[in-house]
């Protein structure tokens, strides 16, 4: 269920995510895939990029990218933080009772 941009981000391939979005405007850039990721997801978890290379232009230029053609990621990342957010302080506190002023 990868696009080739999937790929491309996953294997951290800094010129052919240029490409993809350049050329040939890549529409998949807002699909996920069967696990749910976005293309920019698999770059930001991509073990191909190395440890100082998130720093480089290239990935850099890549996430700008990702970012400008689907600004929509932000949003919705951070709806999804705030939402899991939510839910573990809801599950922490219906689960356990504390006494006040107990330590």
């Amino acid at each position: 269920n990868n696009t080739a941009l999937h790929y491309a981000c996953h294997g951290a391939k800094y010129d052919t995510i240029a490409l993809l979005l350049d050329k040939y405007d890549a529409t998949s850039v807002s699909k996920r895939n069967a696990n749910g990721k976005l293309p920019i997801d698999l770059l930001w978890e991509s073990t191909a990029v190395a440890v100082g290379d998130r720093e480089s232009v290239g990935y850099t230029e890549s996430v700008y990218r990702l970012l400008k053609a689907y600004p929509e990621t932000v949003l919705n990342y951070n709806d999804e933080m705030n939402s899991h957010s939510t839910q573990d302080d809801c599950s922490a506190q219906n689960g356990k009772k504390r006494k006040l002023g107990a330590v």
